[in-house]
């Protein structure tokens, strides 16, 4: 009997155990589901927010002397709702496999998907690749929308007015109205007042690329204005043969030799407008070679549109079996060409024309770089400075940049137009500079932002 009972217990025993046993794991299961529950919610929330998220617009490329409140990095992606506003400048984007993006500031850009974004102000360039077919961007005044090409978008920020130039393939430009538009290589269309216009296409009135940068130290020469006895400034050369390139003080018709000035850095020269200017045996820059010219600057408020040609000039002028090579820097005198007051550079042909007005007596400081590209020119690869920062062009045309110096009859003149020959004195648009000029670099080489912000607080060049 006593075996028995025990036998009896131990199975008790044995049961009630695993009765405990069993509700324990009940206890846990009931425990764990809440957080089950839980962790499937944040996975599935994760997944609505993952498919939700923003698409990815484009990705920053290169940034190129951008000016103003820029938030974003080169290699940052930006997504959907991101928006591009900054002042000065050239942005290249990577469109996500879509193409590429450049953008000439003033900019204000807002990607709303990824195959959409709305211009409010600014240039942009599109090479739109098979990806990319159907991209559309849109204005205040119309849409434009790719159809495997290669096109500019313009917005004239005083106007409103929007300009379309299909650089390769075919648009559709899309009205305010609702109208649909082919465009064509070559094409060019104006929205403006909801109304749109067929104007002529300027290839040249966009950045097609970046300016690559430079390597190594560039050769220059420099003149300090600082005169000497004789009416002669000594040359700082620095490669370019080592040889001498002084400039030599002159005056023709009925101007007289530049006089000396206070200027920013020690004395500075004075030109008259009449007759007065400089000239060295350096022949400047050639061929389609990169440069930069800098140098300060100061145009009277009581500006003459006679007195703006010829700040800094080289090249042989274009004769009718010799295509024209000259190079010069001016203040823009013709009203046809832009704004008046404003830096220009031109090729007797093409020009670029700045937007800062300098007839205001005081001193500045500018530089024009031309950039390494297969054909230069001056409407598409040129950069105008002006105290240091990236100048928006106002107005460009084509003209392509090869500079004729072996067979010129002269060397850089400062203050004189490069069409005013002694054989042919007497010119419709003036023949002379009037202002002052200081400082004057001319490099081989295209410098970057920070090289001309450098040369304009230092007055000195790359090292």
């Amino acid at each position: 009997v006593g075996r028995i009972v025990d036998a009896a217990r131990e199975d008790d025993s044995e049961v009630f155990v695993e009765e405990v046993q069993r509700k324990v794991r009940g206890v846990r299961r009931r425990r764990r589901l809440p957080g089950v529950a839980a962790a499937a919610a944040l996975l599935v929330l994760g997944f609505t927010l993952f498919m939700l998220r923003p698409e990815t617009a484009a990705t920053v490329v290169r940034s190129e002397v951008v000016g103003g409140n820029v938030a974003w990095v080169q290699g940052e992606t930006l997504r959907s709702g991101d928006r591009l506003n900054f002042g000065a400048g050239l942005v290249e984007l990577e469109m996500a496999g879509r193409g590429r993006m450049i953008l000439e500031g003033p900019v204000d850009l807002e990607f709303q998907g990824a195959m959409r974004a709305v211009l409010h102000r600014g240039r942009v360039l599109m090479r739109v690749s098979e990806a990319g077919h159907g991209y559309r961007l849109e204005t205040a005044q119309g849409s434009v929308v790719d159809l495997g090409t290669e096109f500019g978008v313009a917005i004239d920020e005083e106007t409103g007015k929007v300009e379309t130039h299909v650089l390769d393939g075919e648009v559709n430009a899309v009205t305010a109205e609702g109208e649909t538009i082919l465009l064509k290589k070559d094409d060019a269309l104006r929205f403006e007042n909801g109304a749109s216009v067929r104007i002529p296409a300027d290839s040249g009135a966009f950045y097609s690329e970046l300016p690559p940068r430079h390597s190594g130290r560039p050769n220059l020469v420099h003149w300090g204005m600082d005169v000497v006895d004789g009416g002669v400034v000594r040359a700082e050369v620095d490669g370019l043969d080592g040889r001498q390139f002084d400039l030599v003080l002159a005056a023709m018709d009925e101007g007289g030799p530049p006089r000396r000035v206070d200027g920013p850095f020690g004395a500075a020269l004075e030109f008259d407008g009449k007759g007065s200017y400089a000239e060295t045996d350096f022949r400047g820059i050639g061929g389609e070679q990169p440069r930069t010219v800098a140098f300060w600057v100061r145009v009277p408020e009581d500006f003459s549109q006679r007195e703006g040609f010829g700040i800094v000039s080289w090249g042989r002028r274009a004769t009718p079996t010799v295509r024209d090579g000259v190079w010069q820097i001016s203040i823009n005198p013709l009203e046809k060409d832009g704004p008046v007051g404003r830096l220009r550079v031109g090729t007797h042909g093409g020009i670029a024309v700045g937007t800062a007005d300098l007839r205001d007596g005081a001193w500045h400081h500018v530089a024009v770089v031309l950039y390494a590209a297969a054909n230069p020119d001056v409407g598409k690869h040129v950069l105008l400075y002006v105290d240091g920062e990236l100048e928006p062009i106002s107005r460009r045309t084509l003209g392509e940049v090869h500079t004729e110096v072996d067979n010129a009859k002269h060397g850089v003149w400062v203050g004189r137009n490069v069409t005013y020959l002694w054989d042919v004195p007497w010119h419709a648009h003036g023949g002379f500079f009037r202002g002052g000029v200081d400082e004057l670099f001319i490099f081989d080489a295209a410098l970057t932002h920070g090289e001309i912000r450098a040369l304009k607080e230092r007055n000195e060049g790359p090292r």
